[in-house]
């Protein structure tokens, strides 16, 4: 750890801060000015010796699933974007990573090599840990965003998604549907976790239902395959539930095929719609939960800053409510 970091850490300052104090710089505050000169005193350092100390990377290691092609629509572009923004409040850059293709284990490796302060990560190695421990292992605050690990223990920034899955499930209850069908990927803690609030609500509401009313998308099974076969059965859901915006296209396609319309015939709920790229005259169409990639990404950088001040702060988990808004997807029953 550069000694300027060692300042700044016991100060609960920027390293920014710490040198504008050594340098005289008159835009520091006399509190701020004054928590830098107790901790020097306090590690035996003169600001000379820290202006001769050599410089910290000044940098945070960010490792995301962007995919194939990288579009303004994109939740990974609003993680960036809050963290971006943070980070340089705090005199800090930013190192982007890509881990499509499965990348992530060797850009975590990368990035420790290169010095990063902190990382940044929303994995998308189900089950694999040990890249992770190593980042810990070297002393570097590690904070996910989206997914959690499970046997990992670190900082994580995440969606309410139980509550919000159950909170478009009671919306749809409320305009008298029952028949509520479930689209969703089956893996990764964010889409596992739509799903416990899915059977959570209709368990609450004492909602039987057939179990292809269940569309779980697993590497042998494809979605729209699952959702024909609920299209096509004797039982015929009068909503759906999506919970993962990157379908909504493809469920479009098939409903369409099938002769449903939204909302005539079925209504539909979902998450984060402004997320992706939907057929003309559906933006701004479906009753959702948006969260905000650009909050997420922030709050991400500032546990990095917050692990920095305190080397001995116990994992933090912070939960980012989302915003619901009802639009013209859902169609009342009652």
């Amino acid at each position: 750890m550069s000694k300027l970091l060692e300042v700044a850490r016991l100060a609960g300052v920027s390293k920014a801060t710490v040198s504008r104090v050594i340098n005289n710089a008159d835009t520091v505050s006399a509190e701020a000015r004054q928590k830098v000169m107790a901790a020097m005193q306090t590690l035996q350092l003169q600001s000379q010796e820290l202006k001769r100390a050599p410089a910290s990377s000044s940098m945070l290691g960010m490792i995301l699933p962007f995919g194939k092609q990288i579009t303004g629509q994109s939740f990974g572009i609003d993680i960036l974007a809050g963290a971006e923004e943070k980070a340089f409040e705090h005199d800090y850059m930013i190192l982007l990573g890509n881990s499509n293709g499965g990348r992530e284990t060797a850009l975590t490796t990368s990035m420790v090599q290169r010095g990063v302060e902190g990382l940044i990560v929303q994995s998308a190695q189900r089950g694999q840990l040990e890249h992770l421990q190593q980042v810990q292992a070297h002393g570097i605050p590690l904070v996910l965003v989206d997914q959690k690990i499970e046997g990992l223990a670190a900082h994580l920034v995440r969606g309410e998604n139980f509550m919000g899955a159950a909170a478009l499930m009671t919306h749809l209850i409320e305009q008298g549907h029952r028949r509520i069908g479930l689209v969703s990927p089956n893996k990764h803690f964010t889409y596992q976790e739509r799903i416990k609030g899915y059977r959570y609500a209709r368990m609450e509401h004492n909602i039987q239902l057939p179990l292809n009313f269940e569309a779980l998308e697993e590497d042998d099974a494809p979605v729209t395959a699952l959702l024909e076969n609920m299209l096509t059965a004797e039982e015929l859901p009068t909503a759906l539930l999506v919970t993962a915006p990157g379908m909504l296209g493809k469920i479009i396609d098939v409903l369409n095929q099938f002769g449903f319309r939204i909302p005539d015939d079925i209504s539909v709920v979902t998450f984060d719609e402004s997320y992706t790229s939907l057929p003309e005259g559906y933006q701004d169409f479906f009753t959702s939960i948006n969260q905000s990639g650009k909050m997420m990404g922030s709050m991400a950088v500032e546990l990095l800053f917050r692990h920095q001040r305190d080397p001995e702060l116990e994992p933090q988990e912070i939960v980012l409510p989302g915003k619901f808004t009802a639009r013209k997807s859902v169609r009342s029953l009652l």
